[in-house]
């Protein structure tokens, strides 16, 4: 018996987690939620360079441009964009920053919320590729579901919660281990 199309998933080891919850009922939502924020997070620490974070930082903290000029954070954001060449993750954050721009925001919180639209557009990108993979190893209903769950999970995550998220130091792997009965998979 095999141990599930998860485990064949061409993708990160958090997103074979993901997919692994997103298969299976056992997990609820929240489960699922909680699965999907690691495999961004862990995507967005192996991917987007400090440079790139920085870059970012400084266009809505004000630096460089006190008055706060929209073409001048626009500029700084281009500069941004060089920095990020190579990773497509980088390159969505400072896509999102120029749309922020372009709507008239240049606080911190827009700072986040472009890195957590950014973690979504991959989210729902690594959704596509599951549902493919599981459609090829699988069923078609299976995938369907597994797509939908993990799709549903990415959606539901707050764009400013889940930049913040993003920024948060990793935890140590002490505390992720599991220390009595009630810490496992919550029973219905």
């Amino acid at each position: 018996m095999s141990d599930g199309p998860h485990r064949s998933l061409p993708l990160r080891r958090a997103w074979k987690e993901l997919a692994k919850r997103g298969d299976e009922s056992t997990y609820d939502a929240t489960s699922v939620a909680e699965a999907a924020k690691d495999a961004l997070a862990s995507d967005f620490r192996k991917e987007v360079k400090y440079a790139v974070i920085k870059a970012l930082k400084d266009v809505f903290s004000g630096v460089d441009n006190s008055l706060g000029l929209p073409e001048l954070a626009l500029e700084q954001l281009e500069h941004a964009r060089t920095l990020a060449a190579g990773s497509v993750f980088g390159l969505n954050a400072v896509a999102w920053g120029i749309h922020l721009v372009h709507e008239g925001r240049l606080d911190e919180s827009a700072f986040h919320e472009a890195l957590g639209f950014a973690a979504k557009d991959r989210g729902f990108a690594n959704a596509r590729s599951m549902e493919e993979h599981y459609v090829r190893k699988s069923t078609e209903l299976r995938a369907k579901n597994v797509a939908f769950r993990v799709n549903a999970a990415v959606a539901e995550l707050p764009e400013r919660q889940l930049g913040l998220a993003l920024l948060a130091p990793k935890p140590s792997k002490f505390s992720l281990k599991k220390s009595g009965l009630s810490d496992g998979v919550p029973l219905r």
